[in-house]
């Protein structure tokens, strides 16, 4: 104990001698060797995070802790935030979606800034895209956020045109072989004699509906008018329209036109209207469809 007491009053000695030394500066608080309940909360500041590993006690987040019971308190609410899901599980509640959703979406639909260019795509149909009033609602009813709505738009749209581009690609080809089965290789030519026919035989009024229609549109009106000709004449209406009988007889459009006349008899359709009449009619169409047979034949 001695040996303990001699060096500290010699150091203190010759300070109040007046030897200038200054007296040894005080060394930090160290912790008792067993640490018990009253010592560690005994200890305050420098000395409490001196028992801590150094790289922890110089963490910017222990500053403020200063005792025993202030790191107790950030342990647990560090515990707490960690216990709490920031995202909602499989049991969460429609409204607890709603909730975590809603932190990411714009207040009002029109905030969306979605974008004005995609590449790959028309930027007019791009465009007429935009100006659409549905698609920003829906994204805000789904509460997609501006990020996933400016990956979503984009793709969304390419989506569309391929099916545009798709249906489009089928469409065409139900025509062409529409048009193969119907008219062969004489399309041009029934197209042409059709024209011509409509332009003499329907209502003047009527007229620029027809001069409206466009190329699919006026060929399936004429695929129809064909095939009805066919089932209720026997005959090929648009093939060779116009052209004169052999000898200066009746040409084929006078033929068609007396056939018409014949079909709209309510006798021809309604054989027990009037049996002989019927009768009549039907001789006539024969004779009718003889003389078309022949001058289609050329003879």
């Amino acid at each position: 104990m001695l040996t303990k007491i001699f060096p500290f009053m010699k150091v203190f000695f010759s300070f109040a001698d007046g030897d200038g030394a200054p007296p040894p500066a005080t060394p930090p608080a160290t912790p008792p060797a067993t640490i018990t309940a009253e010592s560690l909360g005994a200890l305050q500041g420098d000395g409490f995070r001196a028992i801590l590993p150094k790289e922890f006690a110089a963490k910017p987040y222990m500053k403020d802790v200063n005792t025993f019971g202030d790191f107790v308190k950030k342990f647990d609410g560090a515990q707490t935030l960690l216990g709490q899901r920031t995202t909602p599980d499989d049991k969460a509640t429609p409204e607890q979606w709603k909730e975590f959703h809603s932190k990411t979406t714009p207040k009002t639909a029109d905030e969306y800034k979605l974008p004005t260019a995609v590449d790959g795509l028309d930027p007019e149909f791009v465009k007429k895209a935009g100006e659409a009033k549905w698609i920003k609602p829906l994204f805000h009813a789904a509460q997609i956020s501006p990020y996933q709505a400016n990956i979503l738009y984009p793709e969304f749209l390419k989506m569309i045109k391929a099916a545009e581009s798709a249906e489009k690609k089928s469409s065409d080809e139900a025509f062409a072989k529409l048009s193969s089965d119907v008219f062969k290789d004489q399309k041009d030519t029934i197209v042409t004699n059709a024209k011509k026919f409509m332009a003499t035989h329907i209502p003047a009024e009527m007229q620029p509906m027809l001069d409206s229609l466009d190329e699919k549109q006026l060929t399936l009106l004429i695929a129809m008018t064909d095939g009805m000709a066919k089932k209720f004449t026997g005959e090929d209406p648009f093939r060779g329209i116009g052209g004169g009988a052999p000898g200066g007889g009746e040409n084929k459009d006078q033929l068609v036109a007396q056939m018409q006349a014949i079909q709209r008899d309510p006798c021809y359709s309604d054989p027990f209207k009037d049996r002989p009449k019927h009768a009549e009619l039907q001789a006539k169409m024969e004779v009718i469809r003889g003389k078309l047979k022949k001058l289609q034949a050329g003879s």
